[in-house]
């Protein structure tokens, strides 16, 4: 009896520890050609993906009880769903070496916020406290209104509309450099280049209100869904390693993302006179002659963030047929992603119409995936993951000459920022391959 376990054993532990015959992990999928069995690739997916981010937004106020303290005041619950159909294809050209492209189309992307609560309970539109942002009295120039000047509309609640429109075309080029299917001795080793186009409709989130008396969105009726365009170019450049072990499947990726803009990327110095204008100006009146400076004209335009990420992961394979082509993976991932400070659209770009300076801060998440291989042809995949990022200021222009600074939002002491953000993702698909 003792052998008899003592055999089981081995047999176990060489099946864990021994590369197995059949692929890597389902993140370094990539459709090749060229080989034995295999002359083409082709591979046609469909994906559904759902986005659902929630977040409480405060802002500083002075301290009632301390004379001259700042304090975080409770001012609005953040929303934004996402739903969106995404077919992509991947087209082989070599052995391991393929292309892809894939082009959402967006049937919906909608943010909505409303006043937060009071002593834990949804107050139903009315402001917590009385709200900062119903009882402001200056301009963007910080001089003292003439009117009543709300900075934006809130109650009961707001909800602006985007979607019904396709999204930026994505394509890249990725290739397996080492495969351990091919060469046990090497890990699966996956480098790739995606190249995002600004292909989706420019979105200006002052258009549409400049005339209006209150400064709010006419995206804000579901009839009138807006664009979500923001018109730059993305640039993800990532690597993955990865190693079969029996039953297990170990792998990390990095990536960078850059952005880079393009000849129709918004900036604030679009409208600026008809914003410095207003009877309650939404730009300092300063701007006019500053956003027209060929001194001012890179400080003042957008500036685009970058994104560096890490993700440790392993797929578990409970069952697998190698001769079929069929298999069950189980894909598990951390992942954190380090996101640099910009001007550009954010949480609060719905609401007051502008691109806003947002902090630096990190993303860290968790996935889950099932992947289901039918057969060489068919495979059925459903992913879920959840993510929070570090609280971090959505307003703050750090140069008060810029043309971009409103004494609304950047002064300290009347900042927003963002906290207690969980970001929620589901997505359902498909793969044929050809």
């Amino acid at each position: 009896m003792g052998r008899f376990f003592l055999g089981a054993f081995a047999a176990i532990l060489g099946t864990i520890l021994l590369p197995a015959p059949a692929g890597a992990a389902e993140i370094t999928r990539v459709a090749s050609r060229g080989e034995p069995g295999n002359p083409f690739d082709l591979q046609v997916t469909i994906r559904w993906d759902r986005l659902q981010r929630a977040a409480q937004i405060t802002r500083e106020v002075p301290d009632g009880a301390i004379p001259g303290a700042i304090v975080d005041g409770d001012e609005l619950r953040w929303s934004r769903t996402t739903n969106a159909v995404v077919p992509r294809v991947s087209i082989a050209l070599y052995k391991d070496l393929a292309i892809h492209f894939e082009w959402p189309y967006v049937l919906g992307d909608d943010q909505e916020w409303r006043f937060g609560l009071v002593g834990g309970v949804p107050t139903g539109g009315i402001p917590s406290v009385i709200s900062s942002i119903e009882s402001n009295a200056v301009d963007a120039a910080g001089a003292p209104c003439t009117v009543a000047c709300p900075l934006f509309p809130v109650a009961p609640k707001t909800t602006v509309y985007h979607g019904g429109k396709a999204g930026d075309l994505r394509a890249g080029v990725a290739w397996g450099v080492f495969n351990d299917r091919k060469d046990p001795t090497k890990p699966f080793w996956l480098v790739g280049l995606d190249v995002t186009f600004p292909t989706a409709a420019l979105y200006d989130p002052a258009g549409g209100r400049l005339t209006r008396t209150i400064w709010s969105s006419p995206h804000n009726v579901s009839g009138n869904s807006g664009p979500f365009g923001e018109k730059v170019w993305k640039w993800d450049l990532y690597t993955v390693l990865s190693r079969r072990l029996g039953p297990i499947d170990p792998y990390v990726k990095a990536h960078l993302t850059r952005m880079s803009k393009s000849s129709a990327t918004y900036s604030n110095c679009e409208h600026v006179a008809a914003l410095a204008t207003r009877t309650v100006p939404e730009m300092n009146p300063s701007a006019i002659g500053d956003c027209a400076d060929p001194a001012w004209e890179k400080e003042a335009s957008a500036k685009l963030p970058w994104v560096a990420g890490l993700t440790l992961g392993t797929e578990l394979v409970p069952w697998e047929d190698d001769a079929e082509r069929q298999k069950m993976a189980i894909d598990l991932r951390l992942r954190g992603d380090y996101t640099s400070s910009s001007r550009f659209y954010n949480e609060l770009t719905d609401a007051n119409g502008k691109l806003n300076w947002t902090e630096d801060h990190f993303t860290m998440g968790a996935f889950l995936g099932v992947y289901l291989e039918a057969s060489r042809y068919v495979s059925l995949h459903a992913t879920a993951s959840l993510s929070t990022t570090t609280p971090h200021f959505i307003t703050g222009e750090p140069d008060p000459a810029n043309p971009n600074f409103d004494a609304r939002y950047d002064t300290p002491g009347r900042r927003f920022r963002i906290s207690e953000v969980s970001l929620f993702q589901v997505a359902f698909g498909g793969v044929l391959t050809f």
